[in-house]
């Protein structure tokens, strides 16, 4: 329910397109409307900033002049929207921008569509190859150190026949190649993607790797794509990338096609 007011919030306050007359149509707003569109205000104007613990909700309530009630829901939906970080007796802190806990709520609407797992993947190559464009000068060791520590983790969870743990490791992986890019719209965009997957790629990626001998495949393209970035050539390294992404865009959709057909047909 939090997550469909979060979506009017944004939504009922557009002009209508078909008023002509110059006037806007007065919206009627709930108080926690008002409440965030103050919270939102302070951050952009820097009165509110990251890491910051936000006053309680009885000191809140007292500052808006309205009811606890009002307050709570505020920042239920400040913490859906992945603005706040609620504590439990700790209180709520302010943190770093990140859609991924709404991108969580309404991630089943997205997936009731017939091939949106398929069409995610291919729009995931889009994001990837651009930000291996991008990579160039901006990459530095520390890059590098963050892709290798992912690298190890898939080794490790190959060697253990953990497929959970290669789908944490190669989400990861995937997201430090995403911030070696250094550019902020990609990372936001990556991470919309990556809330997806772990709704449910994740899920059918552990498929995949149930199979050792594509989990093994997995893992050397990934090695492949570490040391040509060590040896700093990024055009092989993107080149790499586009046909592990191509490459693991069929490997699902066989996956997920074989678990869809009966046994019985199977034969």
């Amino acid at each position: 329910m939090i997550a469909f007011q979060v979506f009017f919030w944004y939504t009922e306050t557009m002009p209508d397109k078909n008023h002509t007359t110059g006037f806007k149509p007065i919206a009627p707003r709930k108080i926690y409307q008002s409440i965030l569109e103050q919270f939102v205000n302070m951050v952009c104007d820097g009165s509110l900033k990251t890491g910051e613990k936000i006053p309680s909700e009885r000191e809140l309530a007292e500052s808006f002049q309205v009811s606890r009630p009002s307050v709570r829901e505020a920042l239920r939906v400040l913490e859906i929207i992945g603005l706040i970080d609620i504590q439990p007796g700790g209180g709520a802190y302010l943190k770093e921008l990140s859609i991924s806990p709404f991108i969580s709520v309404i991630a089943p609407l997205l997936f009731s569509r017939d091939s949106f797992d398929l069409e995610l993947l291919e729009f995931r190559e889009l994001i990837e190859i651009r930000a291996m464009e991008l990579i160039g000068e901006r990459f530095t060791e520390a890059d590098l150190d963050a892709i290798g520590s992912s690298l190890k983790e898939m080794g490790k969870a190959l060697e253990g026949n953990d497929p959970e743990a290669g789908a944490v490791a190669d989400i990861a992986f995937h997201r430090s190649l995403l911030l070696a890019s250094k550019s902020y719209i990609l990372q936001k965009v990556l991470e919309v993607v990556v809330s997806l997957f772990e709704h449910a790629i994740r899920g059918g990626r552990s498929l995949v790797l149930q199979e050792h001998e594509d989990a093994r495949q997995l893992y050397e393209e990934h090695k492949g794509i570490y040391e040509a970035l060590e040896r700093r050539d990024f055009n092989l390294a993107r080149s790499l990338v586009q046909a592990h992404l191509t490459m693991v865009r069929g490997l699902y959709a066989r996956t997920v096609t074989a678990k869809e057909i009966p046994a019985e047909s199977a034969l």
